[in-house]
């Protein structure tokens, strides 16, 4: 019997010391997490030149022959309103066509359409095309 109670009592001396012991930094309190970088603005203009797609609305295709036009001018709006939110400089309210960037055309005019921005080529790079109407000048490719 005293040995069950002997050995009883060491197990329960070992299991008390055991849960007891705690490990100290002294480094101080853990650092925080970084927080998450901000969302950046949504950009219509990421994925098409003209997100409205207008040119559906071509007299033959629309009963009214005035609604492209109308739809452009909606898609200008949409456009410019968003990039002033954003902060960014607005889009033209035009659209011009140009070739892609890399053609044989590109490189003898020296003007190219490079993801819905015209771009002018300089001499040691490109540079955005600004409209006479106002914004940068946007552009669809040939």
């Amino acid at each position: 019997m005293k040995l069950q109670t002997g050995v009883a009592g060491l197990l329960l001396v070992f299991a008390m010391t055991a849960g007891a012991q705690q490990i100290h930094s002294a480094t101080g309190p853990a650092a925080r997490p970084l927080p998450a970088p901000p969302k950046p603005a949504h950009n219509s203009m990421a994925r098409s030149t003209t997100p409205f797609n207008c040119a559906q609305y071509r007299w033959p295709n629309h009963p009214h022959p005035g609604f492209k036009s109308f739809c452009d001018g909606m898609e200008a709006n949409a456009l410019q309103g968003e990039a002033q939110r954003a902060g960014r400089p607005g889009p033209s309210t035009e659209v011009a066509t140009l070739p892609p960037l890399g053609s044989a055309e590109a490189k003898q005019k020296g003007v190219a359409c490079v993801g819905g921005q015209a771009m002018r080529r300089l001499a040691n790079g490109w540079e955005q095309v600004s409209s006479p109407s106002g914004g940068w000048l946007r552009c669809r490719e040939r």
